[in-house]
């Protein structure tokens, strides 16, 4: 299994195997990316989302919306409202 540059780039501890996409909120697995240019981005055809700098572990999104499945449906969008902190545990 590749490792993405996001978990080469920042080794904190993975607390879930799922990201979140800051471009088009939604989610989809840590080892699931494209490669465009040389350069990892997120898996939705429609998103130009950047898989290594606009990638939120999924955990900490649903630290601050317990409201939101432990395992989301893929293509489904979950919104984050900025005006609530992203608590890092």
């Amino acid at each position: 299994m590749a490792i993405s540059e996001r978990d080469r780039i920042f080794p904190h501890p993975l607390r879930s195997d799922l990201f979140w996409c800051l471009h088009c909120q939604r989610t989809y697995e840590r080892n699931k990316w494209r490669t465009i240019r040389g350069l990892q981005r997120c898996p939705y055809l429609d998103c130009d989302g950047d898989a290594v700098l606009d990638s939120i572990d999924w955990a900490d999104i649903r630290d601050s919306h317990p409201e939101y499945p432990m395992k989301p449906v893929w293509g489904e969008v979950y919104p984050f409202e900025f005006d609530r902190p992203i608590i890092h545990l």
